[in-house]
Protein backbone atom coordinates (compact mmCIF):
# COMPACT_ATOMS: atom_id res chain seq x y z
CA UNK A 1 0.00 0.00 0.00
CA UNK A 2 1.33 3.44 -0.90
CA UNK A 3 0.12 6.62 0.80
CA UNK A 4 1.25 10.10 1.87
CA UNK A 5 1.81 10.79 5.55
CA UNK A 6 0.70 14.04 7.15
CA UNK A 7 4.11 15.57 6.39
CA UNK A 8 3.51 14.91 2.68
CA UNK A 9 6.09 12.13 2.47
CA UNK A 10 5.42 9.09 0.32
CA UNK A 11 5.19 5.91 2.41
CA UNK A 12 4.92 2.26 1.51
CA UNK A 13 3.32 -0.23 3.90
CA UNK A 14 3.97 -3.98 3.68
CA UNK A 15 2.23 -6.82 5.49
CA UNK A 16 4.74 -9.40 4.20
CA UNK A 17 8.32 -9.65 5.42
CA UNK A 18 11.18 -8.73 3.11
CA UNK A 19 9.27 -6.31 0.91
CA UNK A 20 11.03 -3.07 1.92
CA UNK A 21 14.21 -2.06 0.11
CA UNK A 22 15.56 -0.31 3.24
CA UNK A 23 16.72 -2.14 6.36
CA UNK A 24 14.47 -1.36 9.30
CA UNK A 25 16.10 0.16 12.40
CA UNK A 26 12.92 1.66 13.89
CA UNK A 27 10.11 -0.10 15.77
CA UNK A 28 6.49 0.53 16.64
CA UNK A 29 4.65 -1.71 19.13
CA UNK A 30 0.90 -2.19 19.21
CA UNK A 31 0.17 -3.81 22.53
CA UNK A 32 -2.76 -4.90 24.63
CA UNK A 33 -2.96 -5.12 28.40
CA UNK A 34 -6.03 -6.52 30.15
CA UNK A 35 -8.14 -5.95 27.04
CA UNK A 36 -7.06 -2.34 26.47
CA UNK A 37 -4.74 -0.85 23.86
CA UNK A 38 -1.41 0.32 25.31
CA UNK A 39 -0.50 3.83 24.22
CA UNK A 40 1.91 6.40 25.55
CA UNK A 41 1.42 10.12 25.86
CA UNK A 42 4.25 11.90 24.09
CA UNK A 43 4.73 15.27 25.78
CA UNK A 44 4.53 17.16 22.46
CA UNK A 45 2.71 14.94 19.95
CA UNK A 46 0.00 13.37 22.13
CA UNK A 47 -1.22 9.76 22.29
CA UNK A 48 0.63 7.20 20.19
CA UNK A 49 1.91 3.65 20.25
CA UNK A 50 5.32 3.16 21.90
CA UNK A 51 8.30 2.91 19.61
CA UNK A 52 11.64 4.31 18.59
CA UNK A 53 15.00 3.51 17.08
CA UNK A 54 17.10 0.41 17.68
CA UNK A 55 20.45 1.09 19.32
CA UNK A 56 23.69 -0.20 17.75
CA UNK A 57 23.96 -3.97 18.18
CA UNK A 58 20.34 -4.27 19.31
CA UNK A 59 17.87 -6.49 17.45
CA UNK A 60 14.50 -5.07 16.46
CA UNK A 61 12.82 -7.36 19.00
CA UNK A 62 15.13 -6.13 21.77
CA UNK A 63 14.49 -2.52 20.73
CA UNK A 64 10.72 -3.07 20.74
CA UNK A 65 10.74 -4.49 24.27
CA UNK A 66 13.07 -1.76 25.55
CA UNK A 67 11.04 1.07 23.98
CA UNK A 68 7.79 -0.27 25.44
CA UNK A 69 9.36 -0.48 28.89
CA UNK A 70 11.02 2.95 28.72
CA UNK A 71 7.87 4.69 27.49
CA UNK A 72 5.21 2.84 29.52
CA UNK A 73 6.80 0.68 32.23
CA UNK A 74 5.23 -2.37 30.59
CA UNK A 75 6.95 -5.73 30.14
CA UNK A 76 6.27 -7.46 26.83
CA UNK A 77 5.18 -11.08 27.13
CA UNK A 78 4.70 -12.03 23.46
CA UNK A 79 5.96 -10.08 20.44
CA UNK A 80 4.89 -10.77 16.84
CA UNK A 81 5.93 -9.18 13.55
CA UNK A 82 2.94 -7.49 11.85
CA UNK A 83 4.14 -5.06 9.18
CA UNK A 84 6.85 -2.77 7.96
CA UNK A 85 6.61 0.63 6.38
CA UNK A 86 9.11 2.86 4.63
CA UNK A 87 8.99 6.64 4.78
CA UNK A 88 10.69 8.41 1.87
CA UNK A 89 12.19 11.58 3.38
CA UNK A 90 15.59 13.15 2.65
CA UNK A 91 16.94 10.18 4.62
CA UNK A 92 14.44 7.35 3.96
CA UNK A 93 13.87 4.90 6.81
CA UNK A 94 11.84 1.78 7.52
CA UNK A 95 9.92 0.95 10.68
CA UNK A 96 8.91 -2.54 11.79
CA UNK A 97 5.52 -2.87 13.47
CA UNK A 98 5.00 -5.53 16.12
CA UNK A 99 1.97 -6.63 18.10
CA UNK A 100 2.54 -7.47 21.74
CA UNK A 101 0.80 -8.85 24.76
CA UNK A 102 1.82 -7.14 27.96
CA UNK A 103 2.77 -9.17 31.02
CA UNK A 104 2.71 -6.45 33.64
CA UNK A 105 3.22 -2.74 34.15
CA UNK A 106 5.15 -0.82 36.76
CA UNK A 107 5.77 2.78 37.62
CA UNK A 108 9.11 3.84 36.15
CA UNK A 109 10.81 7.07 35.20
CA UNK A 110 9.46 7.29 31.67
CA UNK A 111 11.76 8.42 28.90
CA UNK A 112 10.48 10.94 26.32
CA UNK A 113 6.85 10.40 27.35
CA UNK A 114 4.39 11.12 30.11
CA UNK A 115 3.78 7.40 30.63
CA UNK A 116 1.20 4.80 29.68
CA UNK A 117 -2.39 5.35 28.64
CA UNK A 118 -4.77 2.38 28.37
CA UNK A 119 -7.79 2.79 26.11
CA UNK A 120 -10.50 0.18 25.45
CA UNK A 121 -11.05 1.44 21.91
CA UNK A 122 -8.96 3.51 19.48
CA UNK A 123 -10.92 6.59 18.47
CA UNK A 124 -8.58 9.04 16.75
CA UNK A 125 -9.25 12.61 17.83
CA UNK A 126 -7.26 15.74 18.69
CA UNK A 127 -5.59 14.00 21.63
CA UNK A 128 -3.73 11.65 19.30
CA UNK A 129 -0.35 12.25 17.69
CA UNK A 130 -0.21 13.15 14.01
CA UNK A 131 1.62 9.83 13.62
CA UNK A 132 -1.68 8.07 14.39
CA UNK A 133 -3.73 9.95 11.79
CA UNK A 134 -2.54 8.79 8.37
CA UNK A 135 -3.82 6.09 6.04
CA UNK A 136 -0.97 3.75 6.94
CA UNK A 137 -1.80 3.74 10.64
CA UNK A 138 -5.46 3.24 9.83
CA UNK A 139 -4.53 0.17 7.75
CA UNK A 140 -2.24 -1.13 10.50
CA UNK A 141 -4.96 -0.81 13.15
CA UNK A 142 -7.47 -2.58 10.88
CA UNK A 143 -4.95 -5.38 10.24
CA UNK A 144 -4.37 -5.79 13.99
CA UNK A 145 -8.11 -6.22 14.47
CA UNK A 146 -8.15 -9.06 11.91
CA UNK A 147 -5.22 -10.95 13.44
CA UNK A 148 -5.95 -10.08 17.05
CA UNK A 149 -5.11 -12.94 19.40
CA UNK A 150 -5.46 -11.12 22.67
Amino acid sequence: MEYKDLNGCTCRLFFEKGQSQIESRHVLVIGKYNGSWLLTRHSVRGLEFPGGKAEPGESLEQAAKREVFEETGASVNELNWLAEYTVYTDKPFSKTVFTATIEDMKQVEWMETDGPVLVPKIVIDGNYSFLMRDAGMEAIIEKVKTVEKW
